[in-house]
């Protein structure tokens, strides 16, 4: 209703994030957590793509720089994997359901459980009470956050990696489909710090590099005083300004914290940029989040 949309509003914007309880369905997080089951039982890795995923710098370079699985994931369902959980010849050393980190990042085109996820009228309501006009999907993501081992994911902003012309055009929709606590790896975010701009940006390097992508700026050293937990509970939905300071820690509970997330862009006004990792293809342009 018109009323409680203001204060939200305003907390998002002063926040640069807005935690919105029990937005989905334990029902309906119950049907994603069985089609992600489903999607893993059908997956068939190539050991040449057995690309891990991680978050540190160099890691990620080397990772995702040495094949173009990660860089030709956008119109995909892919798999991405903790470390430690293949042998040098790339066999699993635990089931490769315990072992993948993420699925991206075309779920919500490709999938029809987490397309009528992402295109949900309360979704497509919450679009319109923010104000997007030309809401298109950019991009999605199921993570695991696996127990014990599930990576740490360093203070970090959307836009790094999603930029645009003008920048604030960018909104993280994150969705927990478990209970996230601060022992098994829920979010942290700094109040406030989406309001000065990005300092790094994460672009494809020039073709004949030695990696696909690379890191333009640095991430400037944040105090860990600064960052507050969010805690969620199942079906808890985290609204994600695209410049506001996030992390989450390692999961060394015993429980996962698995989320789907999506990303979306007011394209009305906006230029997306030509140097992200992520580029509309003509099999998959951005989708309109309103149906």
């Amino acid at each position: 209703s018109g009323g409680e949309q203001s204060p939200h509003l305003f907390q998002f914007h002063r926040d640069g994030f807005l935690v919105l309880e029990q937005f989905f369905s334990a029902e309906e997080c119950d049907s994603m957590r069985s089609q992600v089951q489903r999607i893993i039982a059908d997956m068939e890795v190539p050991p040449h793509c057995r690309t891990e995923f991680s978050t540190r710098e160099e890691e990620q370079l080397q990772a995702q720089g040495s094949s173009d699985y990660f860089l030709t994931s956008g119109d995909k369902i892919r798999f991405f994997f903790e470390k430690g959980v293949l042998d040098e010849k790339g066999n699993f050393l635990i089931p490769k359901e315990k072992s993948i980190s993420k699925i991206g990042h075309a779920l919500h085109a490709y999938d029809p459980v987490f397309k009528q996820i992402t295109h949900s009228p309360k979704v497509q309501e919450l679009g319109r009470k923010l104000g997007l006009e030309r809401p298109v999907v950019v991009q999605s993501m199921y993570i695991f956050k696996q127990p014990g081992i599930g990576g740490e994911v360093t203070p970090h902003q959307d836009a790094t990696f999603l930029h645009t012309e003008p920048l604030g055009r960018i909104l993280g929709f994150w969705i927990a489909l478990e209970d996230a606590t601060q022992e098994n790896g829920c979010l942290w975010f700094i109040p406030g710090s989406h309001t000065s701009g990005i300092t790094r940006r994460m672009v494809r390097a020039a073709s004949g590099a030695s990696t696909c992508v690379e890191f333009v700026g640095s991430e400037p050293a944040y105090d860990d005083n600064q960052f507050i937990p969010l805690p969620i509970s199942k079906g808890g939905l985290i609204l994600i300004h695209g410049e506001v300071v996030h992390k989450s820690e390692l999961n060394s509970s015993e429980s996962s914290r698995h989320a789907f997330t999506f990303h979306v862009m007011e394209a009305k006004g906006t230029s997306w940029s030509k140097e992200n990792w992520l580029q509309p293809t003509p099999e998959l342009p951005f989708p309109s989040l309103y149906t």
